[in-house]
């Protein structure tokens, strides 16, 4: 049963990402305003914390996920430096 949960979990989790992602790629950067980058910034927060926890809260953690998460939260820095940077320029 909890397998069947794991993997129906595994893929609403994908969904929500593929959602996210779509939102912040269109709606933060054409608008130019600074409640959906804000909203967008709130989000990368969230994936982050998502990948600390399959980073280090995993009962098994494998060489691949350990690589696998910490590109993503390199990648999620990356993405909510620059997240900062484009409000501070927009609140200017």
């Amino acid at each position: 049963m909890l397998f069947h949960l794991g993997g129906l979990y595994s893929a609403l989790y994908f969904l929500a990402m593929l959602a996210t992602i779509t939102y912040k790629s269109t709606k933060g950067n054409l608008t130019e305003a600074e409640v959906p980058l804000a909203a967008s910034l709130a989000f990368t927060a969230g994936s982050g914390l998502l990948s600390v926890h399959f980073l280090l809260r995993q009962t098994v953690v494998l060489w691949m996920d350990s690589v696998l998460s910490a590109t993503l939260l390199v990648l999620h820095g990356l993405e909510a430096g620059l997240q900062v940077v484009v409000i501070a320029d927009f609140i200017r």
